[in-house]
């Protein structure tokens, strides 16, 4: 099945927590980033990020290089001219005009497009719109960037700590270090390095910024940095009488996956019963609720496995950083599975609904 577009805003989320999503999923598209003053075009590629025609400013690119002596005024207007008459991009108009070294050119077209992207990671209030359908030609590709790094350079550059505050768990919490696959790809700057090995003695937050050497200002970017990229995460707090649920990112993700596990055999199980019909019973039930949830969650749709996504995908659109917002988000999922187990009550009756409920107690189970 295609995928669709999906829309959000920055208002439960962070802009580094919405690209690194949508590198962990791999998806290629365009996300469109608009506040009241301006907006960014971004392309992915498999994840990454990718530096193409039409997503920087050409007349921009061309002032940086006057700004920096790289081009005389008489060149960057004959470079124009040249681009405007032979329909051809202004980096390639410097380079045929044998101005500067095409290696030079990259570079500094790179540069300037990182900092283009890194002035949205201060942004607090923008819509955002990903269309897996928009894409761009090769050859209007000029590099791909891994995302972690992006997001890792980007928070180091970010300006508004308080918006950064807004991100990170209460300094009562505690922190467990994890190691995904890319840690290993991620260059982590020396400050980071000791704020990280902080963590392994120091997991309390308010204690780890009482003594990290790095201050509490740029340990909190890399603390940001870290539950963003998936270095670190809530650490759980079990009761001794009775294990609590993980609410960890890694928890929820699990939570995530055997959620949609239980929908899936919801359709599959009343499909059986009624035919291709069924996944509109589903469907209506999901109506019902659909104006009782939060905004991020109204979203909601059903694929034609049973399954369901939101737009955008919950983990991406809310601060789950939160305990409030962790606990919310397990209602909802745990709303949307007795809608649709009603409605299988409703349709085929209570010994049906019964079995149902008896198959879905034991999805998700260890083996």
């Amino acid at each position: 099945m295609a995928e669709e577009t999906w829309r959000g805003d920055l208002t439960t989320t962070s802009f580094p927590q919405v690209i690194f999503r949508i590198w962990e999923k791999r998806d290629s598209g365009r996300l469109l980033v608009r506040s009241e003053e301006a907006e960014r075009s971004l392309c992915f590629i498999n994840g990454d990020l990718a530096l193409a025609e039409g997503l920087f400013s050409g007349e921009g690119f061309l002032k940086k290089l006057l700004s920096v002596h790289a081009l005389t005024a008489l060149q960057a207007e004959e470079c124009a001219g040249y681009a405007r008459e032979n329909t051809v991009s202004y980096p390639r108009a410097i380079i045929e005009r044998g101005i500067i070294p095409p290696s030079r050119v990259w570079e500094s077209l790179a540069d300037f497009w990182m900092e283009e992207l890194f002035a949205v990671f201060d942004w607090t209030r923008a819509d955002l719109t990903f269309d897996p359908d928009s894409t761009v030609p090769d050859a209007h590709i000029y590099a791909l960037v891994p995302t972690p790094a992006i997001v890792l350079r980007g928070i180091r550059r970010m300006k508004k700590i308080d918006l950064i505050g807004a991100f990170l768990p209460a300094e009562t919490e505690s922190l467990q270090l994890l190691s995904p696959a890319h840690a290993d790809h991620l260059h982590l700057a020396p400050h980071e390095k000791h704020v990280l090995g902080m963590l392994r003695v120091t997991p309390r937050l308010g204690d780890l910024y009482a003594q990290s050497q790095a201050g509490k200002r740029e340990t909190q970017k890399a603390v940001f940095a870290f539950l963003t990229l998936g270095l670190a995460g809530l650490a759980p707090t079990p009761n001794p009488a009775k294990p609590a649920p993980e609410l960890s990112s890694a928890g929820l993700e699990r939570i995530w996956i055997d959620f949609n596990d239980k929908c899936s055999y919801i359709y599959r199980y009343i499909s059986k019963e009624i035919g291709p019909v069924g996944l509109s019973v589903l469907e209506k039930s999901l109506e019902d609720i659909r104006a009782r949830l939060a905004p991020p969650f109204q979203g909601l749709e059903l694929r034609a496995d049973g399954r369901v996504e939101f737009s955008p995908f919950p983990l991406m659109s809310l601060n789950l950083f939160t305990e409030e917002t962790r606990k919310y988000f397990i209602r909802v999922l745990n709303e949307i599975l007795t809608a649709e187990v009603l409605a299988v009550k409703k349709t085929l009756g209570n010994a049906h609904e019964a079995g149902v409920v008896k198959s879905l107690e034991r999805i998700g189970e260890p083996h």
